[in-house]
């Protein structure tokens, strides 16, 4: 990992250890971890308790951070391609739009009569927003133009789980993957028709090419999104909360240190 000078900045307070002969590198901070995401090109986007957000190399090298002026955790990350940065805050029921320097931020207010409170949302491919609705239980793909709802799709015929809880959902090649970490992923198409169910007691998951990577039960799997082959292995690492996958790269997500396995 190469040597930086490091800015102290309000909420982060970065230390780092570098274990050469178990080709590791880790960075410790001062707050939790919320969310995580990466982009196409291995860059890590972090975001902190308060809501703050950091970009990373893929060595690990703090980049820029954005600071909100509301604090406020987010309930979602998404780096998507790297050319925008999405981020959701339910507690305000607002998202965030800012480029991969995390500059010119924009935050919008989701508000529409027919959309009650949202669980979660994320950035379509279209640059509109799918989101699930709480009181109706619906997927929702909304038009942020016309301020008005494009596709809907009823979810109490699809996932019979009371006990849902939604914590990830993104649109990937034309396909909508709705995570319930009490139940598993929902697969759906670009339209809103269900496709699949993926059983897998986790909270998030990460692409790359056609392989879906998420933790279950403290084994990192690897899934084919097409044949449905998998691999599964033991992870190296304890009490880990998500894994980030870059070709021959594995970076753990703990509750406040980032490690990356190389």
């Amino acid at each position: 990992m190469k040597n930086s000078i490091f800015t102290y900045i309000l909420f982060l307070l970065p230390v780092f250890s570098t274990a050469q002969n178990q080709h590791k590198d880790s960075v410790l901070f001062k707050h939790r971890i919320i969310d995580y995401s990466m982009d196409a090109t291995g860059s890590i986007f972090l975001s902190f308790e308060g809501g703050s957000i950091t970009k990373y190399s893929a060595k690990l090298d703090s980049l820029i951070t954005y600071s909100p002026l509301k604090i406020g955790d987010t309930k979602l990350l998404e780096s998507g391609t790297g050319l925008v940065i999405f981020a959701f805050y339910d507690f305000f029921q607002e998202y965030l739009i800012t480029d991969r320097f995390l500059a010119r931020p924009t935050r919008t207010k989701l508000s529409n009569s027919s959309i009650d409170y949202i669980d979660i949302a994320t950035q379509s491919q279209d640059n509109n927003i799918w989101l699930v609705e709480n009181s109706t239980f619906r997927l929702l793909k909304y038009n942020v133009i016309l301020n008005q709802i494009e596709i809907e799709t009823a979810l109490n015929t699809i996932i019979d789980n009371p006990d849902n809880d939604f914590t990830f959902i993104k649109e990937y090649q034309n396909q909508v993957f709705l995570v319930d970490k009490n139940s598993g992923i929902y697969v759906f198409d670009n339209l809103g028709n269900f496709s699949k169910f993926i059983s897998a007691k986790t909270s998030k998951c990460t692409f790359e090419k056609n392989i879906i990577t998420y933790l279950e039960g403290g084994m990192m799997v690897n899934l084919d999104i097409y044949s449905n082959s998998e691999q599964r292995s033991a992870i190296t690492e304890t009490e880990v909360l998500g894994i980030m996958r870059f070709k021959s790269n594995l970076y753990y997500v703990k509750d406040k240190s980032l490690i990356w396995q190389y």
